[in-house]
């Protein structure tokens, strides 16, 4: 008579075991991959915006970025001297999906320089060009959803607290993109705060200052947000929403993109 009770009790204690070892596994998994000591390769961009932050000499990173309308863009940088890093970009929408691929008109190019380590009461201070532009690339228009950085001066400083490290960025720059008569010095801020080493939360704004026309943009103003995972020392995955604003003519707010980036030592 009791025995169908029996027998429930003893599968709800079977299924508890069950689930507690799959706990414990990926309890295990986590601290296989997140060592306690384990050092992960300074930010060097906010959300797309550069940081004051260099990869380490004889350090490399391999960037892959996934955007919409089936975009893709990889890119390659290298620090062959202690506090100096470049590299190369290049990508287009269409490659992943339908329709004709289009690239953007010519590979783009990263320099930076870091000139002032950061201090206890001083941040760190880099400057730099980059001709990479965000988002699909407008061949009519001959310009990227987001105009490329261009010249950039970047000052960056971190603070320890209960969860990690709190970095402030402020940045200003000066996009060749815009027809000369358009170009305007733009002025962009960030933050990033880290989870003990296994996350990093990225908070990003973009003046734009330097759109003078209104055919991407109908506002000025581009707040994007990125989660970073960071699967090992090595690798980090970032799930980024673009425009929360809602800014971009012909989008829809918090876009989501993709990245991946791998760190390694030549």
């Amino acid at each position: 008579m009791f025995q169908p009770q029996k027998d429930i009790i003893r599968l709800m204690k079977k299924k508890v075991r069950r689930r507690s070892s799959i706990v414990f596994f990926v309890f295990l998994l986590l601290f296989h991959f997140f060592p306690e000591n384990s050092k992960s390769a300074e930010p060097i961009e906010i959300v797309e915006l550069p940081t004051a932050g260099i990869l380490s000499k004889g350090t490399y990173a391999i960037q892959s970025n996934f955007f919409a309308n089936g975009g893709m863009r990889l890119g390659f940088l290298f620090a062959p001297f202690t506090n100096f890093m470049l590299g190369i970009s290049f990508g287009g929408t269409n490659i992943v999906g339908s329709g004709e691929a289009t690239f953007q008109k010519l590979p783009a190019v990263h320099l930076s320089f870091r000139f002032l380590d950061e201090k206890t009461t001083f941040p760190a201070l880099a400057l730099g060009i980059s001709t990479q532009g965000y988002g699909y690339y407008d061949s009519r228009l001959q310009r990227f959803q987001t105009y490329s950085p261009g010249i950039f001066l970047v000052a960056s400083k971190g603070f320890k607290n209960f969860l990690g490290i709190v970095d402030f960025h402020l940045g200003m720059n000066y996009s060749f993109e815009p027809k000369p008569s358009e170009r305007n010095v733009n002025i962009y801020a960030g933050v990033a705060q880290s989870v003990m080493n296994y996350l990093q939360l990225n908070l990003e704004f973009n003046s734009n200052l330097d759109e003078k026309t209104t055919e991407v943009m109908q506002s000025k103003g581009l707040l994007n947000f990125s989660l970073v995972f960071l699967v090992n020392p090595n690798v980090k995955i970032g799930i980024i929403l673009k425009d929360l604003l809602g800014n971009f003519r012909n989008g829809k707010p918090a876009e989501r993109n993709i990245s991946i980036q791998y760190y390694g030592k030549f």
